[in-house]
């Protein structure tokens, strides 16, 4: 009788292991193609950029495709720019607020190498290379370059949210450009000295290589009026003090001249390298400016102006892993 039941258990196991099938050689999901660019915030994706002397500088972006198989024909996925999902997304985003939206980068200031990319049968990535001109972009507004997968019969459109669309919030950097800390920026009615108004930060924004912009005194990155206090601002030449600093003045200028933007001194700046203490990679570069300025608000009280003093010092500090080789990564934004 026990051999019976042995008999019936080994009968069982040769059944059940016959039936097995090799799932793990066949295809375990349908292979789409999407993009790789990572959401932020702000529902786009960031892209940093080095200002180069032409203005001119070349993106990556990776195109891929999902599969637990190797790929096995060639994929020449069609890209092409949207620029109904933008607007669908400003729409959800920013509702009334227009002078908030995200702006289509116009085609002067980009060129698509190719209308499609080619992911190649064995992989699983292509770049699909993307030319930036930001000569003369004015960065008041923030541009985006709005890419979508087209639909094509020789492969799938991954249609999830995030993988088949591409917003690029192309925000090109420079070694002055940035977050600067501004608590030691004073800002004063004209002809007063107490009771001074401060902003936590002002963000600098890339003209050209050597030069940004920012807003001058109070206004803020989002207020509708920014584009009339824009003050440009030109780093000359560093010198080396031979301690670890490098120092330069500043020119200082206003697009706008209804504001009256006046200048009460030499601007400076100051640069400076710090290892950090505990890991030895990472480099703190701290970018000091000291300026002086007045300019009038001529849009708070129509036709009004109120003059304001700003004095003091703005702070940026970029940090840098030494050990990353591209420069966009190595920046810790």
């Amino acid at each position: 009788m026990r051999n019976f039941y042995k008999c019936i258990v080994a009968l069982a196991l040769m059944f059940s292991l016959g039936a097995c099938n090799d799932e793990w050689t066949d295809e375990l999901y349908t292979k789409m193609v999407s993009f790789k660019a990572p959401v932020g915030n702000e529902g786009v994706t960031e892209v940093y950029l080095r200002y180069k002397k032409d203005g001119e500088v070349e993106y990556n972006l990776p195109v891929i495709v999902s599969g637990s198989q190797e790929n096995d024909k060639d994929l020449n996925v069609q890209i092409g720019v949207d620029g109904d999902t933008l607007s669908i997304f400003n729409q959800q985003k920013f509702q009334y607020r227009t002078d908030l939206y995200y702006k289509q980068l116009p085609a002067q200031f980009y060129d698509l190498t190719s209308p499609t990319s080619l992911i190649s049968k064995g992989t699983h990535t292509s770049n699909y290379k993307i030319k930036f001109k930001f000569s003369n972009l004015d960065l008041v507004e923030r541009w985006v370059l709005p890419l979508t997968i087209k639909d094509d019969p020789s492969y799938v459109a991954n249609y999830r949210k995030g993988w088949r669309k591409a917003l690029l919030y192309v925000k090109p950097f420079n070694d002055y450009s940035g977050s600067y800390s501004s608590t030691s920026m004073n800002i004063y009615f004209d002809n007063e000295n107490s009771a001074p108004m401060v902003m936590s930060t002002k963000t600098a924004w890339v003209v050209d290589e050597n030069t940004v912009f920012f807003y001058a005194g109070m206004v803020e990155e989002r207020s509708e009026e920014r584009g009339d206090y824009k003050i440009t601002m030109q780093f000359g030449a560093p010198v080396d003090n031979g301690d670890g600093t490098k120092t330069g003045t500043l020119i200082l200028k206003a697009d706008n001249p209804a504001i009256n933007f006046e200048v009460l001194n030499q601007p400076t700046y100051q640069i400076k390298k710090v290892p950090d203490a505990v890991l030895p990679y990472l480099v703190s570069e701290y970018c000091t400016v000291n300026i002086r300025y007045k300019y009038d608000d001529i849009t708070s009280i129509p036709n009004l102006p109120i003059r304001y003093r700003a004095e003091g010092a703005m702070t940026m500090e970029r940090k840098k892993n030494t050990l990353t080789p591209d420069e966009d990564q190595a920046i810790q934004w």
